[in-house]
């Protein structure tokens, strides 16, 4: 849109005049879509009552949906708000005990119910490797382990456990039962070959 030198004036001074309420974030927001800035325009340098409606009906529009957009992210950040504090509550409200009795069942309680690893560790085989080796400088070559290494080489091969579950039963790391089992087995090579028999 071409504007003349009387035309620019006139609507510098609209600006100049109203520039307390172009500060506002609405009227902001409805200048800043050029169609609605084109109406304005429309209507400073032709000021009729249908330039006027027609910015008027744009802002109307324009403030309605400003307000449904607010009013639905406000309806949508309450609504989350009370949905967590619901859950929070029911939570709290609803704990699981665990030494409580099952329903219909006097004897079992919920603690039952929960498998617990270390129960299925069950030594099938003997107590110890020592119940399972004839070799008796091999014998003597693990009275040179310490309690932790003979603990973790009975695991790795009397129970067949994984560095994993180890580290898990001993609450330790996979890599220190790695390191200690390899400590293990030196050890072992040392002194079996070092014992006399």
């Amino acid at each position: 849109m071409e504007v003349d030198k009387k035309s620019k004036r006139k609507i510098d001074e609209f600006f100049k005049r109203n520039k307390e309420n172009l500060k506002n974030p609405i009227i902001k927001s409805f200048l800043s879509d050029s169609k609605n800035y084109k109406l304005l325009l429309n209507y400073l340098l032709n000021t009729t009552d249908n330039n006027k409606k027609a910015v008027d009906n744009a802002f109307q529009l324009h403030y309605i949906n400003v307000k449904k957009i607010k009013y639905i992210s406000n309806l949508i950040y309450y609504f989350s708000v009370d949905f967590d504090k619901k859950k929070r509550r029911d939570v709290n409200r609803n704990l699981l005990v665990l030494d409580k009795r099952l329903p219909n069942d006097t004897t079992s309680t919920y603690k039952d119910l929960i498998e617990d690893k270390s129960r299925n560790i069950v030594n099938v085989f003997g107590a110890s490797l020592f119940d399972h080796i004839e070799d008796k400088k091999l014998v003597k070559a693990l009275n040179y382990l310490t309690q932790k290494q003979l603990k973790i080489v009975e695991m790795i091969y009397l129970k067949n456990l994984s560095l994993k579950e180890i580290a898990k039963l001993l609450q330790s790391t996979p890599q220190n039962i790695s390191n200690q089992h390899r400590k293990a087995l030196k050890k072992l090579y040392k002194n079996y070959n070092g014992v006399e028999q």
